[in-house]
């Protein structure tokens, strides 16, 4: 079974996209599979348009259906409510990111290997359930607004920081070894900090997208959760840029990391489980694994939205993007 969930802040013509499979639907359950199969196939063609209608009807004609009747459900917005029902579905259950599966009462997030799948399935064959299962969002909040159960972190699990009520969320994707995130960091950050996160304008959270071949980044961003299990994310983000030279040459970079939090006053021992054990590990998988799938080209990368209106800004129009839904009368 299918359930569409389009994320309309990170991609903001999924919405239409999972309009239009349904709209191939309504001329049988192959004509949904085939359009399927194309969008993902062919996902960097339409992403990227403002309109991508035009497209979408293209690849109607390119599988033989009805391209009359196809063009008459895109055009009418037939199919928008039932979109609509299955994402509020998805959230009902704790879906938060994409993609989320649902095996029996087994829940898989994020692109996983097919050994995860395997364990999943055979456990629900034996009758088997997991524990725990997602916990659903409370009515009327975002997976992106501060959990007050969870100080510094967002419903989702990304630690942010600024103020719980500001209307703008600003998400980055950040590679605490790339030397292009640590200039940013230097050198943006720092006006954007005291201009609009200080101020309580903007809420900045934090995803990680380490490149593949940056292990040692990959160990900065399990230092950054770690410290965060201690209220000090920000702290350790802070020095894992400004000590970026130091800690990425290291022959032994979680000495180097764990060296960071002694200086930062921090439970050491229990510091030292967290990264030893790999307790942050999944989250920093995860989220490279949303980044991975969906494309994205190197850290940093930021997403700024206030409610449903936003999307993506290059990193050099930050204060641009910022300010234009400062004056956004909408919701």
């Amino acid at each position: 079974m299918f359930i569409q969930h389009p994320l309309d802040t990170l991609h903001p013509q999924a919405r239409a996209a999972a309009e239009a499979s349904l709209c191939a639907a309504r001329q049988g359950a192959k004509a949904f599979w085939d359009m399927h199969d194309l969008l993902f196939e062919k996902r960097t063609e339409w992403s990227g348009q403002e309109d991508p209608a035009k497209q979408f009807k293209g690849y109607a004609a390119d599988l033989g259906l009805d391209t009359n009747a196809f063009a008459t459900c895109l055009e009418s917005g037939e199919t928008a409510a039932q979109v609509q029902a299955e994402y509020e579905q998805g959230v009902a259950v704790g879906v938060d990111s994409v993609p989320a599966f649902y095996i029996n009462d087994w829940f898989i997030s994020g692109a996983q290997p097919f050994e995860v799948f395997e364990q999943a399935i055979e456990g629900a064959l034996r009758g088997e359930h997991p524990t725990p299962t997602p916990t659903p969002l409370p009515p009327g909040v975002s997976p992106f607004d501060a959990n007050p159960e969870r100080p510094g972190y967002t419903y989702s699990g990304d630690a942010f920081r600024g103020s719980t009520e500001a209307q703008i969320a600003l998400i980055e994707f950040v590679d605490f070894q790339s030397p292009e995130n640590r200039k940013h960091f230097l050198e943006v950050w720092p006006e954007l900090n005291e201009k609009y996160v200080a101020q309580g304008k903007v809420r900045l959270i934090t995803k990680y997208f380490p490149a593949a071949d940056h292990s040692q980044g990959f160990k900065a961003a399990e230092a950054a959760e770690c410290a965060g299990q201690q209220q000090a994310f920000a702290n350790m983000y802070d020095l894992l840029f400004q000590k970026q030279d130091e800690w990425s040459q290291a022959d032994d970079v979680s000495a180097a990391l764990k060296k960071y939090a002694a200086e930062l006053d921090l439970d050491i021992d229990a510091f030292a489980a967290c990264l030893d054990e790999g307790q942050a590990k999944d989250k920093v998988n995860q989220d490279f694994a949303i980044a991975q799938q969906n494309g994205f080209p190197p850290a940093p990368q930021f997403f700024i939205f206030k409610g449903q209106y936003g999307g993506y800004v290059p990193a050099d129009k930050l204060q641009e993007a910022i300010e234009e839904l400062l004056a956004y009368e909408g919701s």
